[in-house]
C-alpha cells in the first residue's frame, strides 16, 4: 500500500469529517432548532391567552362577590332597603341618621362601580359591564333626591376620570328621563 492510498478507516473518517457535510449537518440542525423555537412560542402563546381567560373570570368572580356583599345588605335588611326606596323616591324626607346611612351606602356603592370601572380600563372586563351596567345603576342613584344631597360631598374621594365618566353618564340619563342630575361641578 502506498502513502498516497488512504485506508478505509480514513476514508469513512474524512467522508464524514468533510467540511462540507459539517457545514450541511450544522445547518439542519439550526432549522431543526428554529422549528422548535416557533412552536414552543406558540405553546407559550396559547397558555397566556388561557391565562388571560382565567384573569378574567377571576375578575369577574371578584366581581359579584363585592357586589352580592353590598346587595345582600340592602335586600337582606328592611330597613335599609327602607331607607333606600326613600333616597330613591324622595317620598318622604330622610331623618339625620338615615342621611348618614345613606352616605355610606352611597359611598359604598361607589366604591365598588369604581373598582369596576378601573377593571374595565384594565381590560378585565367588558366596557358595557360599566357604561351599560353599574355605571348607569350608580347613575339612578346619583339622579335621586337622596343621591343629589350626598353626592356632591362624596365625589371629591375618587379620582376626577371616573368622576368625569359618571357626569357624562348622568347627563345622558338626565335627557333621556328628565331626572334632575346633581351638578358636574365639583363640590367645593
Amino acid at each position: 500500500m502506498s502513502d498516497e492510498e488512504p485506508s478505509p478507516g480514513q476514508t469513512l473518517r474524512t467522508a464524514i469529517l468533510d467540511r462540507a457535510r459539517l457545514e450541511y449537518w450544522a445547518l439542519v440542525s439550526q432549522l431543526v432548532s428554529a422549528v422548535a423555537v416557533v412552536i414552543s412560542l406558540i405553546f407559550v402563546g396559547i397558555q397566556l391567552g388561557d391565562a388571560n381567560q382565567v384573569a378574567a373570570r377571576d375578575e369577574a368572580n371578584a366581581t359579584q362577590t363585592q357586589w352580592g356583599a353590598f346587595n345582600a345588605s340592602i335586600y337582606g335588611d328592611a330597613e335599609t332597603a327602607a331607607i333606600v326606596q326613600a333616597a330613591l323616591s324622595g317620598d318622604r324626607p330622610l331623618d339625620p341618621v338615615e342621611q348618614v346611612r345613606l352616605a355610606f351606602l352611597l359611598r359604598e356603592q361607589s366604591w365598588l362601580t369604581y373598582q369596576g370601572w378601573e377593571r374595565v380600563r384594565a381590560g378585565l372586563r367588558p366596557r358595557e359591564s360599566f357604561y351599560q351596567g353599574a355605571g348607569v345603576d350608580l347613575v339612578v342613584v346619583l339622579c335621586s333626591p337622596g343621591g343629589r344631597l350626598v353626592w356632591p360631598g362624596i365625589r371629591r374621594e375618587f379620582p376626577p376620570n371616573y368622576v368625569a365618566d359618571l357626569d357624562i353618564l348622568a347627563a345622558e340619563y338626565a335627557r333621556a328621563s328628565g331626572a334632575a342630575c346633581p351638578s358636574t361641578a365639583p363640590a367645593s
